[in-house]
């Protein structure tokens, strides 16, 4: 039997028996190019330290003691041009030692910042939050430039499912706003003076090394349902970027009702807001009306920086109703520089000669499309470290003297003249190369350098030596 007669019989009997018809649309952070982690700013979760690989979420806030935040991706391309409306969050929480309201907040659209990758960011690195030379503070500082609050989620204590309230926490106008099909979330505890409440949600890691059933990863819900009669895999993909040499929109068409059933399609194009209850959506242009083609030619060539709305209706002889279809768009829009400045680097004084200084060179990767000048401008700061000055600060490639031992972050910021980007990177100075081994994640010192120069010697063995047949027995001599 046609899977469309299949479906339409169990609504219909769902509708019979009294039960709701509507399903969920569920995408979660292991779907796609989706993610979680969180970062942390204190003694405890080190800001320069990456925990993208638990197995849980951990979200706390002691302020002056313990700041972490949780960070959760969905990748909605699949879903793309379904009504948001209601959409809520779900988690599951495997400790929750408190009743807590927590706050959300969106990472702003932008390409780059929702590419975070997971297992690399820190506190330093993940966009949205700025930098900070003191990570046993537990504060954090978000960068209110790339976020955006979007409401609040009620954590009742204890484990099991959490699920947020559509009314005090709208994710319809954020997710609506997307242009690249990544929705990024940021998950804030509240503030606990006394003794900051643990909360740990379950990671799709953590999801997927269980074996209950009834365990998951954090998930966006929608409460609708994909609708078997519409067109779908449009072309250009949903929010995707394009030239200005588009010349057609295409898509794939649904299978019909009956297998003697002919599909025609009604394709409206344009720039306008769209308008859900107009018959036209108040689009500028209507492409087709029953045309039995899955493409149809653009009537003007795409503009720079401009987003356009399409529609597909399907009409199908053997289904009574003119099948409505999602709302589909793409634009031209200028996407921002991608920056690189490499990994951290640990470097001392006199590593070059010269015992008062140390000087580290940092090559970045600058990549831009050339909209809309195609030209880009460039500004090294400094966010944390002793005091220091950058010159000539307006390089692509920086070569910095230290005159100064100390762990510096320095930021290159590229711009195109509209949208702009940036990367960090941690560069500790030592008084010597042996303080600056000793800086360096994992270092492990040689248990027989009892005078932590780095080196076994003849010191060590004479520091060795002035203890030797030294007697803490209760029977010594």
């Amino acid at each position: 039997m046609n899977t469309k007669n299949v479906l339409t019989m169990m609504l219909a009997a769902m509708c019979v028996l009294g039960l709701a018809a509507r399903a969920e649309i569920v995408v979660t952070t292991a779907d796609g190019n989706g993610a979680d982690t969180f970062v942390g700013n204190d003694s405890n979760k080190s800001p320069n330290n990456n925990y993208g690989g638990g197995i849980t979420l951990d979200i706390r806030w002691w302020d002056g003691v313990r700041a972490h935040i949780g960070y959760i991706r969905f990748d909605i391309t699949e879903i793309g041009g379904i009504d948001p409306t209601g959409a809520y969050l779900k988690l599951y929480l495997t400790q929750a030692q408190n009743s807590r309201t927590w706050d959300i907040y969106g990472l702003n659209d932008n390409a780059v910042d929702d590419a975070w990758g997971e297992m690399a960011v820190n506190y330093n690195t993940i966009p949205g939050m700025l930098p900070t030379e003191t990570p046993s503070n537990g504060t954090f500082n978000l960068d209110e430039e790339k976020t955006t609050f979007l409401g609040t989620m009620f954590v009742g204590a204890g484990a099991g499912e959490k699920t947020s309230n559509p009314e005090s926490l709208d994710l319809a106008p954020f997710i609506k706003q997307d242009t690249n099909n990544l929705i990024t979330l940021i998950l804030i505890g509240s503030n606990d003076p006394g003794d900051g409440a643990q909360y740990y949600v379950l990671s799709k890691e953590g999801a997927a090394a269980s074996t209950d059933p009834n365990l998951f990863p954090p998930s966006l819900i929608l409460p609708t349902e994909i609708n078997p009669f519409q067109a779908t895999n449009p072309s250009p993909q949903m929010n995707e970027v394009v030239s200005e040499e588009l010349t057609q929109l295409c898509w794939t068409a649904p299978e019909p009702n009956a297998p003697e059933g002919v599909i025609t399609f009604d394709v409206y194009f344009g720039t306008n807001e769209p308008n859900l209850n107009e018959p036209d959506y108040g689009l500028e242009y209507t492409l087709a009306v029953g045309t039995a083609d899955a493409c149809v030619a653009l009537p003007i060539a795409p503009e720079p920086l401009t987003k356009y709305y399409w529609v597909v209706d399907v009409h199908d002889t053997t289904y009574p109703e003119v099948t409505r279809g999602r709302l589909w768009s793409f634009n031209t829009f200028n996407m921002p520089p991608s920056v690189d400045i490499g990994t951290d680097q640990y470097i001392w004084l006199g590593h070059l000669g010269d015992p008062a200084t140390a000087t580290a060179t940092i090559t970045a990767t600058v990549t831009d499309d050339g909209q809309p000048f195609g030209t880009l401008t460039y500004l090294w700061e400094q966010t944390s470290g002793p005091e220091l000055t950058i010159s000539p600060n307006d390089v692509k490639d920086l070569t910095q003297v230290f005159t100064e031992a100390g762990a510096y972050i320095l930021r290159l910021t590229a711009s195109d003249g509209l949208a702009s980007n940036y990367d960090t990177v941690r560069i500790v100075v030592g008084q010597d190369a042996c303080d600056a081994a000793q800086a360096m994640p994992g270092y492990s010192a040689n248990p027989m350098d009892f005078n932590s120069d780095c080196v076994v010697d003849i010191n060590d063995f004479a520091d060795f030596a002035a203890e030797w047949l030294d007697c803490t027995s209760l029977d010594c001599p």
